[in-house]
């Protein structure tokens, strides 16, 4: 029942003397789609540091406010920072980004590898990252994560890598003989991890010649082939597995 209390990401400024005001699409949504009434409580997340229960007495289509009942920090997001480098898929990359965020991954990162299918327009990127980011927000509140997951633009392998945080470590999962398992392959938690994500026909020696300069761990998932817009949700909740970041249950609102 926890699940289906409606949660929004705000900003300080929409919180202040103990309430809370949400305008725009949010409150479009809480409105018109979720049906909120006054009287009921929702849970507001204020810049991905505080959670409120806001208890709400003004709905309309332009603006939701209430009072807040209740604070706590923030807690639950993982000490394993999972950098995923998917490769674009040629279809459901929005399911992708979707299940990623839902997994618990910090940023995703959209790259092009040699073998990538989806060759998205130059004119259009701008469109799907917008709407990238917008699922990736919406996924997040769903899930009761802190904060969404940055969802960066399309950029080729390599660069990709370039940008990951100093220090982090790289690992790739690969069909390959000397590829181990991925959950051998943890960090003691706090760290970054770069996971790489091929397409369906795999990465080319391009773009391994890329993970080898950048120093890569090959891993594998086991025995099963999973495709590419499946592959990175699975492979981080495994490394969030390892790294202990999935042992504790979600603790329960205040009454």
């Amino acid at each position: 029942m926890q699940a289906a209390v409606p949660r929004f990401f705000v900003e300080p400024d929409q919180v202040a003397g103990g309430r809370a005001t949400l305008t725009g699409a949010d409150a479009n949504h809480l409105s018109r789609a979720l049906r909120a009434q006054v009287g009921e409580t929702i849970v507001i997340v204020e810049d991905g540091r505080v959670e409120h229960g806001l208890h709400l007495d003004e709905v309309t289509p332009s603006r939701v406010s209430g009072s807040i009942l209740w604070s706590r920090v923030v807690d639950g997001e993982p000490r394993l920072a999972v950098h995923v480098l998917q490769s674009v898929p040629a279809q459901a990359m929005d399911a992708t980004v979707e299940s990623l965020t839902e997994a618990g991954a910090a940023t995703i990162r959209p790259v092009l590898t040699h073998r990538s299918v989806s060759r998205p327009d130059p004119s259009r990127v701008i469109h799907r990252l917008e709407r990238w980011r917008a699922i990736a927000r919406e996924s997040a509140q769903l899930a009761g994560r802190a904060a969404p997951p940055d969802v960066h633009s399309i950029l080729p392998l390599r660069e990709a890598l370039a940008g990951l945080p100093p220090g982090t470590r790289i690992l790739a999962c690969v069909i390959s003989q000397d590829a181990v398992p991925i959950m051998s392959a943890v960090p003691a938690p706090p760290a970054n991890v770069g996971l790489i994500i091929g397409p369906e026909g795999g990465l080319d020696a391009d773009d391994l010649r890329a993970l080898a300069d950048s120093a890569a761990t090959n891993v594998h998932l086991g025995t099963r082939t999973l495709p590419s817009r499946l592959a990175g949700a699975v492979a981080t909740s495994l490394l969030l597995a390892g790294a202990g970041d999935l042992d504790a249950v979600a603790a329960p609102r205040p009454a």
